[in-house]
């Protein structure tokens, strides 16, 4: 009897060992697929986010317009005009009334007064205009272009910022998913290699089949919750594909994360506020244009060809002119005055958003902060915990050993000291959460 005893005891001992080494992490419990990285995802959220595509091409296009603007302003016109236009009168001066198609200077007629029509119009020339002295008009109309392209730069830091986000907080709920699963896969692994020792003890008719049917009802309910968690899990991953741009529905296996938190930026010039100063310089920038009317403009003018009303001068009507025109405002009712306090009452505007960001976003940041104080003295707490069940188990095993303790109270502490591991490695994984947000806003 006394070796059945040791027997027993040497199954139960190596019951117990194989559970603590599971809940410690020592054993594979399932063999892993290749895992896969955050920064996957990012890349191809940063490759496929049509918001940051479309300013990349705004971009493109804004070079190209401050190219067509400086061929506008300092680059000559040439043109190639031409009129051919008849109109015939019908002539009384030598009695009769008889056709004219190109009168050279009836007295009594019907049809258009000659003085207006001049019997037609013969015209074939080639014009040129050319700016001069422009360049500077053709920088002006382009530096909106250029802060415009920089707007998109910021647009595009920015979308990409809002996509780290918003990717790496669904990387992480999806961490948390397997999490769940994981120690799940761990619980039913204790019970498994305990209810094999129930079993021998059940056998032994040392426990009541009514413990090993608790264990196989706990095993049952840790089934359906792993179910739950797994489907929580592939639903998760495939909202973290869609969020990437990424089209496949196979699964796969995250890596672990560690982020840590950036260093505050201070009083630097923050990702959020840099478009308001953009666009505070984009007023200026439009004010500029605004008053280059009150500059004067100088434009030469030259053409040459044809250009005669009497058809059959054509072969001697062939010559050339050239001038200079000027254009300057003197006087408009103080249009550029009021523009200029337009602008500035805008730009004040663009200013208390600026001051507003960048005070919302130290209170964030600062809450943010409080939170991860409270978060680690949670952990503490939960690490006395973890301690505190690991003395009890130890306890509760020579209980178990000298048949003082019933097994299902063995199993519902570790049970609770799996759900308290389980809870600390959450609140990790909300610790990764906050410092993303931190970092987001510390931008």
């Amino acid at each position: 009897m006394s070796a059945i005893i040791r027997k027993q005891h040497h199954y139960l001992k190596l019951g117990l060992s194989l559970g603590l080494l599971c809940l410690a992490g020592l054993i594979p419990l399932l063999a892993q697929p290749p895992q896969q990285g955050l920064e996957v995802y990012l890349t191809s959220a940063r490759q496929t986010s049509p918001l940051i595509r479309d300013n990349q091409l705004q971009i493109q296009g804004n070079a190209l317009e401050a190219q067509r603007l400086l061929a506008l302003y300092t680059k000559p016109l040439v043109q190639l005009n031409g009129n051919a236009q008849f109109a015939p009168i019908f002539s009384m001066d030598n009695g009769g009334v008889k056709p004219d198609f190109n009168s050279n200077g009836a007295s009594r007629y019907y049809g258009y007064d000659l003085a207006v029509s001049n019997g037609g119009l013969y015209q074939g020339l080639v014009n040129v205009t050319q700016p001069i002295s422009n360049l500077f008009r053709a920088k002006a109309y382009a530096e909106p272009l250029a802060l415009a392209s920089q707007i998109s730069q910021a647009v595009i830091g920015l979308g990409q910022h809002d996509v780290e986000r918003i990717v790496t907080d669904q990387y992480i709920l999806c961490l948390q998913d397997r999490l769940q699963v994981q120690y799940t896969d761990s619980l039913l692994q204790v019970l498994s290699d305990q209810r094999l020792i129930v079993k021998k003890f059940v056998e032994s008719s040392l426990l009541k089949q009514s413990d090993l049917t608790l264990v196989d009802i706990e095993a049952e309910t840790q089934r359906n919750l792993r179910v739950g968690y797994q489907t929580a899990y592939r639903r998760d991953v495939l909202e973290l594909n869609a969020l990437s741009g990424i089209v496949d529905t196979t699964q796969v296996d995250l890596a672990p994360l560690n982020l840590t938190m950036a260093p505050d930026i201070g009083f630097a010039e923050s990702g959020f506020t840099r478009r308001y100063a953009l666009d505070s310089l984009t007023l200026r920038a439009q004010q500029n244009i605004f008053e280059l009317k009150y500059r004067p403009q100088w434009i030469f003018n030259a053409n040459g060809g044809l250009n005669t009303s009497y058809l059959p001068e054509i072969p001697m009507r062939f010559g050339f002119g050239a001038g200079v025109s000027l254009v300057w405002t003197l006087y408009d009712g103080h249009q550029k005055r009021l523009n200029a306090q337009r602008t500035a009452i805008l730009q004040q505007s663009y200013g208390n958003y600026r001051r507003f960001m960048i005070n919302q976003n130290d209170v964030r940041r600062e809450r943010i902060r409080g939170e991860l104080r409270g978060l680690e003295n949670r952990l503490l707490v939960y690490q006395q915990q973890i301690a505190g069940y690991q003395s009890v188990l130890a306890s509760y095993r020579r209980e178990l050993l000298q048949g003082q303790l019933p097994i299902i109270n063995y199993i519902t502490v570790v049970k609770n000291m799996v759900a308290v591991r389980r809870d600390a490695l959450l609140l990790q994984s909300n610790r990764q959460l906050l410092i993303n947000a931190y970092n987001y806003y510390n931008w």
